[in-house]
């Protein structure tokens, strides 16, 4: 009987690493499913080698960005990268590592005469924006009007289908200038677009963060994981 009541006490003391859902979305050329659906890009060997460090079991989901956002803002046990850090979403999420830059761009049409010198005279077209990513914050921030100046998507695939088929209501749309080039090599379609003018706001950081609630062991082990990565 003791040794049950031992056992029992030892496995009632040892910690609980729960296993997390990391979710993400394809966002050439920082992360993106290959022909072969496997997951790879600039910031992936990053990303699952601080994981693999830490110890902590997971499983990688790739969905678009609004249904990986809703779920790293909802679920206590869910990691999603690449999100860039803002001061709208500081509070929201727990920020363990650093994992890359981008930098983007107002897109038009080639055929379009369309000039911008500032944010202020974009506000002259119709944008469009992935929802709740980094562009559509800030486009909120600088005062952009969501009902008749942005279009919101939820994902970037086939992004040049939606403007072709939707050309006579969106004038510019937001893209990072890494997933441009890297769409353009594998779609000669693309090349109808050219960037006008790129966000001045430097190069923005992206991350891998949490859920706020995370379990505090399960954190501890993943500031490990990628503290040694570093």
């Amino acid at each position: 009987m003791r040794s049950i009541i031992t056992l029992s006490l030892l496995l009632f003391l040892q910690p609980c690493f729960a296993a997390i859902t990391v979710v993400t979305e394809n966002f050439p050329n920082f992360q993106y499913l290959d022909e072969n659906g496997e997951l790879t890009g600039t910031v992936v060997d990053k990303v699952k080698s601080g994981l693999d460090k830490s110890g902590v079991d997971y499983e990688v989901s790739v969905n678009s960005w609004s249904i990986s956002y809703n779920a790293a803002l909802r679920d206590s046990n869910t990691c999603i990268f690449s999100m860039a850090r803002l001061p709208a979403r500081e509070d929201k999420f727990t920020w363990v590592a650093k994992i890359g830059g981008f930098s983007a761009s107002f897109y038009s049409f080639k055929s379009e005469q369309v000039k911008i010198a500032s944010i202020d005279e974009a506000k002259k077209y119709r944008i469009a924006v992935l929802k709740n990513n980094y562009s559509h914050i800030y486009l909120k921030e600088n005062g952009f009007d969501e009902r008749n100046q942005l279009i919101l998507l939820d994902s970037f695939d086939n992004i040049y289908d939606v403007l072709k088929s939707r050309r006579s209501s969106i004038d510019l749309v937001i893209l990072s200038d890494e997933q441009f080039k890297h769409e353009r090599n594998n779609d000669s379609t693309l090349e109808d677009l050219k960037p006008i003018f790129k966000l001045p706001v430097g190069t923005p950081q992206l991350y891998f963060a949490c859920n706020k609630n995370i379990n505090p062991v399960t954190l501890e082990k993943l500031n490990k994981g990628f503290a040694i990565n570093d």
